[in-house]
């Protein structure tokens, strides 16, 4: 079992794309646990194999394991975590895939996302062979634990929001006899993830922006993780000093918000995903329709983007409001069309605006290499404004947190005022306001559950929502294989 999974991380580690070729060749040497990892840059090798599913390309990596295809946790498609959080809420809308839409059930099959999961196991393969790594240096060493306990924590955090507690790997123990085992109850799950993150902490990077470790896990990555574990389980005392300490920790405002998304390294960003090399950041493919060829200025090359933000969405941004840059609400289509929402020069938008977040002002012939930004300060001072609120309500402190976002975006007349006369006006306002914020950075549907909206969305619309519709199923495959040991959530039974 162990060789197994040092020769999966290995080639994960060399590439996330080739498997083995049908081509003759002869064997120099091989890798053991006897033999790898020796020196630091072997211990490195090996982590760096874990970041191969923290990728905002889709259908990039193959799961040498059970030889499927899977979707990395940050593909911005169909099918990844950032997908899911978003494309099943009320700021995008996916014209195709009508089946995210509320209508999740037993034939609903996330397997090439939850296949990641896998990855938790050889996480905690890692941590058992660099605990025995005696000739490093103790720094290093801890260093380089941390970012793997982190790292487990992030997919564990993701897998938890998907499905609830599942079943997961982490006693080193268990490795050589993997076996379906039951799923752990919900404390037992929650607790190893604040675990992992706490003991990571004091030993990650301080930031890695403008640093040779740019696009590794921080100290930033930790405490953010653990205040949104915290605050999606409404214990918003224990929230409270992690958010607090990341605004100690060098993180500012951006003066300019598209800034943030076209430079890779700057003070707002906490953490962003690369895209990989290969395919690039594949958000491209899947926002710009088919039939464009310019949008805001920029030219670009059709793919197969059917994602659109809603008109009713949209339209709870005021005119002014300077992030309508990155949603645009017309284009010039290959033909030479102007597509529009009024329609009244060209062809009108029926279903919403494109979202351009992430374009880069150049010619886009293909997707580009654009990280996907993933932890940002702006997220913090919001959650910051949420906290305040529901320990102690809507105080001057909790609108000032509000107002260093509207002051930025141009729009803090809009905020009512009598958001002040109740916790839950505050909510509501919040809850949009982190919505035009954060559209599209994977966080909306955990916003919407936690703030008690997300089933009520779907039934407005005419979904089929129901109250344990906040998880997803388990995929069909885990329950089978697992003989019936792994249960289905309920309502999915």
């Amino acid at each position: 079992m162990k060789t197994k999974i040092i020769a999966s991380l290995l080639v994960l580690c060399m590439t996330a794309w080739f498997n083995s070729c049908d081509l003759d060749s002869k064997v120099y040497s091989s890798f053991s646990e006897t033999n790898f990892p020796k020196t630091e840059e072997d211990a490195r090798s090996m982590l760096t194999g874990l970041y191969a599913y923290f990728k905002c390309n889709s259908g990039a990596v193959n799961d040498n394991s059970n030889g499927a295809w899977v979707w990395p946790l940050f593909t911005t498609g169909y099918g990844g975590w950032v997908g899911l959080s978003e494309m099943t809420t009320d700021e995008v809308f996916n014209i195709e895939h009508q089946e995210i839409h509320f209508n999740w059930g037993s034939a609903f099959d996330t397997y090439s996302t939850y296949a990641v999961s896998r990855n938790i196991t050889r996480a905690t393969y890692i941590l058992d062979v660099f605990s025995k790594l005696t000739d490093m240096d103790k720094d290093v060493k801890n260093e380089l634990m941390a970012e793997t306990k982190c790292l487990r924590a992030w997919m564990m955090f993701c897998f938890y929001d998907m499905y609830g507690p599942i079943p997961v790997v982490t006693d080193p123990a268990k490795i050589d006899n993997i076996v379906y085992e039951p799923r752990p109850s919900k404390e037992e799950y929650f607790n190893q993830m604040v675990k992992d993150l706490t003991e990571a902490l004091p030993y990650l990077y301080d930031k890695t922006n403008n640093t040779e470790n740019w696009g590794r896990v921080n100290k930033g990555v930790a405490a953010m993780l653990l205040m949104k574990l915290y605050m999606n389980d409404h214990q918003y005392d224990k929230a409270l000093p992690y958010a607090e300490s990341l605004t100690q920790m060098g993180y500012t405002l951006s003066d300019d918000y598209s800034k943030v998304f076209s430079e890779e390294h700057n003070n707002e960003n906490i953490w962003s995903v690369p895209s990989g090399q290969q395919m690039g950041n594949e958000w491209f493919f899947y926002m710009i329709p088919p039939s464009c060829a310019e949008v805001c200025g920029i030219k670009v090359a059709p793919y197969w983007g059917v994602t659109l933000m809603p008109w009713e969405f949209y339209d709870t941004y005021a005119k002014e409001d300077k992030r309508l840059a990155g949603i645009a609400d017309r284009y010039i289509g290959t033909d030479g069309t102007l597509y529009s929402r009024e329609g009244n020069q060209g062809e009108r938008l029926p279903y919403g605006a494109v979202i351009v977040k992430y374009l880069l002002p150049k010619e886009q012939t293909q997707a580009g290499n654009i990280p996907l930004v993933v932890c940002r300060y702006a997220d913090v001072i919001l959650s910051l404004a949420e906290i305040e609120n529901e320990l102690n309500g809507p105080t001057d402190k909790a609108l000032e947190y509000l107002k260093r976002i509207t002051d930025r975006s141009g729009v803090t007349h809009t905020i009512p005022a009598d958001i002040r006369t109740s916790k839950d006006k505050f909510k509501e306002f919040l809850l949009a306001e982190r919505g035009r914020e954060l559209y599209f950075e994977g966080w909306r549907r955990q916003d919407m559950i936690r703030f008690g909206k997300y089933i009520e969305y779907g039934l407005s619309k005419g979904y089929p929502a129901k109250d344990y519709m906040t998880l997803f199923p388990i995929p069909p495959k885990v329950i089978i294989e697992s003989g019936g040991i792994v249960k289905n959530n309920p309502g999915y039974e």
